[in-house]
């Protein structure tokens, strides 16, 4: 009658064990386990910007939240303002492998990516940074033919990043619309120019490692940029009079991926990046939301005066319609039909 209990007690004592054990077991396939089924994977990003602007700090974010959901197995090391090359080269760095992942905005490539480049280039035809992320991963997703363009340049976009609205800031005060006149102000690509040019002011290219002297010595007397990437470029230090006219907000650059590489990563890899970027859309908006405000403060705090611009209307009277305009020029290259479909939906969700 003992051994009998004795073994009804072991039975139940065995019984617990092995009901902790599967406990375990199952916490184990869900939590250590599931790192472990990355392979090591360890990516190279070229960077365009410095660490200190909004969307370097939301890669940064991206790569230690990759790590981290992968317990360490994906690894993403970031070389900041063009340590493995220059901005104009990176495109092609990336496009032949020699680093994974690049960043650079699109519009710097207008020949190589004239589709992908209208976001990042058309002044005024986006009017916040909310608007500016619906609208480029409405394109991307809605056109067949940006994403083809991706591809004939060997790489593939994740993660776009948006702007903050541009404003200007300059050596002398810009009160009115007169002001701007023969101003020498930092442009890129087509469109900034002609917007430049339309109120009589003088476009002149600069690239970001060229930002501070360019402003300090007078080669121009102007930056068109956002509040906090002119702070992240320190041009506070040198330029002390900043304008609150709203130039509108654009897409700075996705993370561009070398598509053999891409196409080449585990399944599970790329859908732990993808949905990374996913989730890295709200840090993304939230990040630009602080660093313009926290921008703002330290500008008034090193003494720049903001002033406010009251021609506003005026200014974009005279303004052609920039997205009419660009949907001209893809009808030379042949990309007519493509480039009014977008305008077309563009037009829409504005």
């Amino acid at each position: 009658m003992v051994s009998c209990l004795m073994r009804r007690r072991l039975n139940r004592k065995w019984q617990g064990l092995a009901r902790v054990a599967v406990v375990v077991l199952a916490l184990g396939a869900t939590l250590p386990a599931s790192a472990q089924q990355y392979p090591k994977t360890e990516l190279r990003f070229g960077h365009f910007a410095p660490a200190t602007t909004a969307h370097s700090q939301v890669d940064q974010w991206f790569a230690d939240e990759v790590a981290k959901r992968s317990g360490g197995q994906v690894t993403i090391t970031v070389f900041w303002a063009g340590a493995v090359g220059k901005p104009a080269e990176l495109l092609n760095l990336v496009g032949r492998g020699a680093v994974d992942i690049a960043a650079v905005p699109a519009s710097y490539f207008p020949a190589q990516l004239p589709l992908l480049a209208a976001p990042s280039a058309l002044p005024l035809a986006m009017r916040s940074r909310q608007k500016a992320q619906r609208i480029v991963y409405d394109l991307w997703e809605s056109t067949p033919a940006m994403q083809n363009e991706a591809k004939q340049n060997n790489v593939w976009p994740l993660l776009f990043h948006t702007l903050n609205t541009y404003h200007l800031l300059c050596g002398k005060p810009v009160r009115t619309l007169a002001d701007l006149k023969g101003k020498k102000i930092r442009s890129q690509g087509e469109y900034i120019p002609k917007m430049l040019a339309a109120v009589g002011a003088v476009p002149v290219n600069v690239l970001p490692g060229e930002f501070y002297e360019s402003l300090q010595r007078g080669s121009v007397d102007c930056m068109v940029l956002p509040w906090d990437l002119m702070v992240a470029f320190k041009l506070h230090e040198v330029a002390k009079f900043g304008s609150t006219i709203n130039l509108g907000a654009l897409i700075s650059n996705p993370q561009w991926y070398n598509l053999k590489k891409w196409e080449q990563l585990p399944a599970n890899v790329r859908d732990l990046l993808t949905q990374v970027a996913k989730d890295a859309l709200a840090v993304d908006l939230a990040k630009a939301e602080e660093s313009e405000r926290n921008a703002y403060s330290v500008m008034k705090a090193a003494g720049v005066e903001l002033i406010e611009f009251p021609d506003q209307a005026k200014f974009e009277a005279l303004m052609p319609d920039f997205i009419n305009e660009w949907v001209g020029a893809m009808q030379k290259l042949g990309k007519g039909p493509d480039a009014e479909a977008m305008a077309k939906r563009w037009k829409a969700l504005r």
